[in-house]
């Protein structure tokens, strides 16, 4: 016999983004975990990085193939390095956020964090709320137009999640 509760319900997912807004609605969201008892699920995404490569010039200069590759070798390391140096800054930043938070709040909720490369924010929030019994975001996050009262992809979120959404608007506004 099931009780009737999607599956996931009991976790909040909580979209953060280094913002002020994000850390408010982390700040509420762990404050509601620790009321309800629900697990916490912490969701950031970062860009990959679309530089141009200073090695991509070199391959129309390279004299032959095994230089060629050498080249090829190379830029890939550089990629690889300027990747996991984003993802590495982009989890930082998740730790002293939820840190700050933990510290300042009550309780200890049960938390994982999630650390998606590449992807589109909207899309990754909106795939975790299939199996969440809520979703958190702030109103506005780093990006864009600032005197809008909805963001992008808080906006988003509102129109598409699959489980309610709170949006939590940033307390100095």
């Amino acid at each position: 016999m099931t009780d009737g509760r999607r599956p996931g319900a009991g976790r909040i997912v909580v979209g953060i983004d280094g913002s002020s807004a994000a850390y408010d609605a982390l700040a509420w969201a762990y404050r509601q975990a620790v009321r309800t008892g629900d697990g916490l699920h912490l969701v950031t995404t970062y860009e990959l990085d679309s530089s141009h490569s200073p090695y991509a010039p070199s391959y129309a200069y390279a004299p032959d193939g095994r230089t060629a590759a050498h080249l090829s070798e190379a830029e890939s390391r550089w990629r690889e390095e300027r990747h996991l140096a984003a993802q590495e800054r982009t989890e930082r930043m998740v730790r002293d956020v939820l840190t700050a938070v933990r510290t300042a709040e009550e309780g200890d909720p049960d938390i994982t964090e999630e650390v998606v490369a590449g992807g589109r924010p909207a899309e990754v929030l909106i795939e975790r709320s299939r199996h969440a019994s809520l979703l958190v975001v702030g109103s506005r996050g780093l990006g864009g137009f600032r005197g809008l009262l909805l963001g992008s992809v808080s906006q988003q979120c509102v129109h598409h999640a699959e489980c309610p959404v709170v949006v939590v608007r940033h307390r100095n506004r």
